[in-house]
């Protein structure tokens, strides 16, 4: 119950209620019957979660907002728009078998998780559709790219949920063939943003459209 609270009050840490000027007794009192729980023992309750019980849970919840129409007059231009983008989650100088890996300036080995999350934007609320996480390398191989985990995403929403949105939104790095295509092949439309040095690509389809 703590958890969900500070998710539903958009507190980015734990630390912060302890920091804050009211303690966390007064804060959740009206919320929660009994004793209130020390930070280390939400902490500890939080390890023991299975992940897919979360993610089935999210899935659910996404399924009714669909049924319930919550998006029935879109996000933007009467559209459902998504953003897609990669986010990185947290990183420590000690490793899981599903940490990334890189060398920082020190030429040390840092250890890191990331993930490609699309979400609900424009008008509110802005609901996160769904999370990937990236994989590590395996052998040789470099860690897997955002791009890869963009596209196994888009494909698991599409199949979880169908049509779960008109238009997905990305930066310069999604402009990609494969990704694009991914997209097409869901239903979906794209709008990505152009890189400067990407120009001359943006003016040859403006010339063709002019022709057209």
């Amino acid at each position: 119950m703590p958890a969900l609270l500070f998710l539903m009050l958009q507190y980015e840490s734990f630390h912060t209620v302890f920091s804050a000027p009211e303690s966390m007794g007064k804060r959740l009192k009206n919320c929660i019957h009994g004793k209130i729980p020390k930070i280390d023992a939400v902490r500890d309750l939080l390890t023991q979660i299975d992940p897919d019980e979360i993610r089935e849970i999210h899935d659910q919840t996404i399924d009714i907002i669909k049924s319930n129409r919550v998006f029935r007059e879109g996000t933007i231009g009467g559209y459902v728009v998504a953003g897609i983008d990669g986010v990185e989650l947290f990183n420590s100088t000690k490793s899981c078998s599903d940490c990334l890996s890189r060398k920082n300036r020190a030429g040390e080995t840092e250890y890191f998780h990331r993930s490609v999350v699309c979400m609900t934007v424009g008008k509110a609320p802005h609901v996160i559709l769904g999370q990937e996480m990236l994989k590590p390398r395996d052998g040789a191989e470099k860690d897997e790219g955002e791009l890869t985990g963009g596209k196994r995403l888009i494909r698991r929403l599409k199949e979880r949920h169908g049509h779960f949105a008109d238009v997905i939104v990305a930066d310069a790095l999604y402009l990609n063939a494969p990704f694009i295509n991914t997209i097409k092949e869901c239903g979906l439309d794209a709008v990505i943003r152009l890189k400067d040095g990407r120009r001359e690509l943006f003016q040859d389809a403006e010339s063709l459209f002019k022709r057209g």
